[in-house]
């Protein structure tokens, strides 16, 4: 099966030698890029006829040149000037339509850059955290794999960095791929064995099947059990289009996997979509359990989405667990996993139970 060419390919953000093209708003505007560009003695040639601005450089010092013509422009300015890099000799035409993007994405793709060379070089790591069955919480049903990122001086990348700069690079579809590959990769490494859960991100994928190829390659190079791989939707509540998140869970149940949503009863919207999605499992938003203990509404809610998916023949878990007494008041309630630091902490391989 085809790959998909968007996914597994990492662009430049910039030619080394080329010109931005610049197309701002309302002459305000362009008296201001033309006020920076003077500044730090940049020409700047323009094109009355279509308000367009062109600007040569070479790198590095691309970024220094749209920190300084964007460092007086508001927000809305910067959203509004329409922005594309075009290679050194080369003249933008119908077909670079696509690729027209703002001010504000190239200066915050600019400030991502490092994002690539991570991507590039394989920096991906993996934290793994327990996930008991309820009815024996010294031996894990699973872990989930975390991703993080490794710095060139062997600092922690966070996933909330790393994520946000792959928004800004728009290399999100290039690093959810990534991940998801490298947590299987490290999980077979580190020894953790059994299931294992994997997070993706539904709008990073276009096309599952094609999209979806290397992840499942991955698996198979790993000699793992299909069925023991959960695919596990992070960001459920901010899914557009439920329609095409079932056809990628679709995709992963015709290729043997089993599928998860994550912070199910955040929001009316997850709820409402479980009659289409059908997951084999779901967890419980972390913030519902947080106090649930002590706390009227949210014991009403985490009772009944646990009597509700039971009668589905959906699987829970509840996560985020960090005191003793939610851990009751689920047990209580009949929760098939529990997940959280009380139990268990992220770590750099399989759940070892605390010696006596």
């Amino acid at each position: 099966m085809k790959y998909c060419e968007k996914c597994d390919a990492v662009p430049e953000i910039a030619p080394r030698l080329g010109t931005l093209y610049l197309w701002p708003p309302v002459a305000h505007t362009t008296g201001k890029i033309l006020a920076g560009a003077k500044s730090i003695s940049l020409s700047v040639d323009k094109t009355p006829s279509v308000a367009t601005l062109s600007i040569h450089y070479s790198r590095p010092g691309l970024r220094k040149l749209i920190d300084t013509i964007a460092k007086d422009l508001l927000p809305e300015e910067l959203a509004d000037t329409k922005a594309l890099i075009m290679a050194e000799g080369q003249k933008p035409d119908i077909d670079d339509i696509s690729r027209v993007t703002s001010l504000g994405a190239i200066r915050a793709a600019i400030g991502a850059e490092w994002l690539g060379d991570l991507l590039r070089e394989n920096r991906l790591n993996s934290a793994f955290q327990p996930i008991f069955p309820i009815g024996d919480l010294g031996t894990p049903y699973a872990h989930e794999c975390l991703i993080r990122g490794a710095a060139r001086d062997g600092s922690v990348i966070n996933p909330g960095q790393l994520f946000e700069a792959a928004q800004s690079a728009t290399l999100l579809f290039q690093l959810d791929r990534a991940a998801r590959a490298a947590n299987v990769r490290n999980a077979t490494r580190a020894g953790v064995s059994g299931n294992l859960f994997i997070n993706f991100t539904p709008s990073s994928i276009y096309d599952p099947d094609s999209c979806l190829r290397s992840t499942i390659d991955v698996v198979e190079e790993c000699n793992l059990d299909r069925n023991n791989v959960v695919f596990e939707v992070i960001e459920t509540e901010k899914v557009r289009s439920t329609a095409h998140l079932s056809a990628i869970l679709q995709s992963y149940r015709n290729s043997g996997f089993r599928v998860a949503l994550d912070d199910v009863g955040s929001g009316y919207s997850t709820l409402n979509m479980l009659p289409e999605l059908r997951p084999d499992i779901i967890k419980i938003d972390r913030e519902l359990v947080d106090h649930v203990d002590h706390d009227n509404y949210k014991q009403a809610i985490v009772s009944k989405l646990i009597a509700l998916a039971k009668q589905l023949e959906i699987e829970v878990i509840a996560e985020g667990i960090e005191r003793q007494e939610e851990l009751d008041f689920l047990i209580e309630h009949d929760v098939d996993y529990v997940q959280g630091f009380l139990l268990g902490r992220p770590g750099n391989g399989p759940y070892q139970a605390k010696s006596a």
